[in-house]
C-alpha cells in the first residue's frame, strides 16, 4: 500500500517473542495504525497474526520520498507509525513512534512478558517517551 501522492513505501514485519527473545510467540495479534491526529484518532492499516516463529506477514506501508532528507523543507523523510502487540496470558504492549523511512525493510522486535499465574489482565506497555522506536533493517531477501 505505498503512498499513492508519493509511490514511496517500506516494509515492516514484526518478531515477537517472550523470555526477553528466547523463544518465539505464536498467534500473537498485531496490529499497525497511523500515529494519533491531533484529534487522538488515529487510522487501522493492519491487522495481522504471527507465525510459529513469531513473526508477521511482510506489512508495506506508505512513506514521504527519499528526496524529502535532502532539503530540510521537504518535510519529514520518514512516517510514523503505532504498532500494538497482544496475546492472552501476556501483558499487551504498543509501540509508539515507530519510524518507517522510503525503501528501508525494517524488523520490530517485540517481548511481551507473560501475566503471573491467575491474573487475567495487564495495564499495557508503552516502549516510547517521545522518541523515535528502534527498529533493525531486515537482512536482504528477509522483507518477503
Amino acid at each position: 500500500m505505498p503512498d499513492s501522492a508519493t509511490g514511496s513505501s517500506a516494509v515492516l514485519r514484526v518478531v515477537v517473542t517472550t523470555a526477553l527473545g528466547a523463544l518465539p510467540l505464536a498467534d500473537a495479534s498485531v496490529t499497525v495504525s497511523t500515529a494519533a491526529d491531533e484529534g487522538g484518532a488515529r487510522t487501522l492499516l493492519y491487522s495481522v497474526r504471527t507465525d510459529v516463529n513469531g513473526m508477521t506477514p511482510s506489512m508495506t506501508l506508505p512513506t514521504p520520498p527519499l528526496s524529502n532528507s535532502l532539503s530540510p523543507d521537504s518535510g519529514p523523510p520518514y512516517s510514523v507509525y503505532t504498532v500494538e502487540v497482544t496475546r492472552e496470558g501476556y501483558t499487551p504492549l504498543t509501540a509508539l513512534h515507530v519510524t518507517m523511512f522510503s525503501g528501508v525493510p525494517s524488523v520490530l522486535p517485540v517481548a511481551l512478558t507473560p501475566l503471573a499465574e491467575n491474573q487475567p489482565s495487564a495495564q499495557t506497555d508503552l516502549t516510547a517517551t517521545g522518541d523515535p522506536q528502534v527498529l533493525y533493517q531486515a537482512e536482504p531477501g528477509e522483507e518477503e
